[in-house]
């Protein structure tokens, strides 16, 4: 399944396939393959896709304890001045992704599952680089404030 996602030409198409699973659980869960994100993460680009995945059809799936938003390192190898390789890491959250493909209606849906289902102080580090565009964009923040995240 997870290898059908990265063969889709369209984004109408990882809707499609995303709709077809009756239980979305394997998008939600973290895989070694790809560097323990999990599917959200990776579909963040797209807004039908996060808002059919956070649809609250699937609220008895959405649990603190086990969180679907949070930071991920993506490690790739840069040739440094004196010609040696060196591991460089990049960390970036799923709201990074979405803010960088403008997808502003995915971010709003983020922002209310994280605030509904992950409500606590360890959910502000989702913010702390990205709460200055947030509101640059217009997207919606006040109920963060109003949340046990800040």
């Amino acid at each position: 399944m997870l290898q059908s996602v990265f063969h889709c030409e369209t984004s109408n198409d990882v809707l499609k396939l995303v709709e077809m699973q009756g239980n979305p659980q394997i998008f939600y869960s973290a895989y070694l393959e790809l560097e323990r994100r999990n599917m959200v993460s990776i579909l963040a680009f797209d807004s039908m896709s996060i808002k059919s995945l956070l649809s609250e059809s699937f609220e008895e799936f959405f649990t603190s304890e086990f969180p679907i938003f949070y930071k991920n390192k993506k490690l790739w190898v840069k040739k440094g001045k004196d010609g040696k390789l060196r591991n460089c890491y990049k960390i970036y959250t799923a709201i990074d992704v979405a803010l960088e493909n403008n997808q502003i209606r995915a971010v709003g849906i983020m922002i209310e599952h994280i605030v509904k289902y992950q409500n606590n102080f360890v959910s502000s580090f989702l913010f702390r680089k990205n709460l200055i565009p947030l509101m640059m964009k217009g997207i919606e923040t006040a109920n963060l404030l109003g949340s046990n995240i800040f």
